[in-house]
């Protein structure tokens, strides 16, 4: 679970960087000690909170073909943003930002995984 941790607070950081670098109107932040402490308000909420929620909403989500489940996560990165100070969020960049962070999360994630690989016999 400490490696997912880790795998969040650098996606919500490196995708807060990198859209903020490309539009001023979706993310603004002051300092780089704000930032760190949103990457670790959206760390914690995606790696706590939103596997419960995912859990409940399941219904939902598969009635959607998925789409809740991009709701959600902009709701935690918008609400990540409303709760760390310094950093503000439009509605498309808490889009962009959920996006980024998921595909961000899931590659560092996917690097270090400390599960063994499977072996496939044939």
């Amino acid at each position: 679970m400490t490696n997912r941790l880790i795998a969040y607070l650098i996606g919500s950081v490196f995708a807060v960087l990198i859209i903020a670098t490309v539009s001023k109107r979706l993310i603004r932040y002051d300092d780089a000690t704000s930032v760190m402490l949103f990457a670790v308000v959206v760390g914690v909420l995606n790696a706590y909170v939103l596997p419960v929620v995912r859990i409940v909403t399941l219904p939902l989500s598969c009635l959607t073909l998925g789409l809740f489940t991009l709701a959600l996560n902009s709701a935690a990165f918008a609400l990540g943003a409303a709760l760390s100070v310094g950093v503000t969020i439009s509605l498309w960049g808490a889009v962009l930002g959920a996006i980024v962070t998921s595909v961000a999360s899931g590659a560092i994630y996917s690097v270090i995984d400390e599960r063994p690989a499977v072996k496939q016999t044939m």
